[in-house]
């Protein structure tokens, strides 16, 4: 997935990019909101009711927001943050302790090895077209962690 801008090393450590995967998928996000529309055409049909009509693609619409819209990261040398759906998360390194890198992000965990409330807690980083950088600042930060 393309960043949306370059990112890179905005001073000596900090490192941060933009994802828009439906930018870079532009079909895949047109079937997936037209599909939203005949899933709330067929709830209100089936329901008679014009709020459940509404509301159920609605939620499937956010459920998908990391896919919609763009989401900013920024790695810097006390934590990482994710931007996305006008909301911030941000996590200090000194509560990480795993990283698992595959080939579309790396997988931030605040547990030595894998539980089953990594889902809920840990943080995803999609690459933007940086994947060496973002490994390299990961390893960096959590020697030790990579499983």
């Amino acid at each position: 997935m393309p960043a949306r801008d370059p990112g890179g090393p905005t001073d000596a450590g900090e490192l941060s990019w933009s994802v828009w995967p439906a930018r870079s998928r532009p079909i895949a996000a047109a079937v997936l909101l037209g599909a939203s529309v005949v899933l709330g055409i067929l709830v209100e049909q089936g329901t008679s009711d014009r709020v459940l009509g509404l509301a159920a693609p609605m939620f499937v619409l956010v459920s998908l927001s990391s896919f919609l819209l763009p989401t900013s990261y920024r790695l810097s040398a006390d934590g990482f943050e994710v931007r996305s759906l006008g909301m911030v998360r941000s996590r200090p390194w000194s509560e990480m302790r795993r990283y698992e890198a595959d080939a579309t992000g790396v997988f931030l965990s605040p547990f030595g090895r894998k539980n089953w409330l990594d889902a809920y807690r840990g943080a995803r980083l999609i690459y933007g077209g940086n994947r060496d950088q973002v490994v390299a600042f990961v390893e960096a930060k959590l020697a030790g962690g990579r499983t």
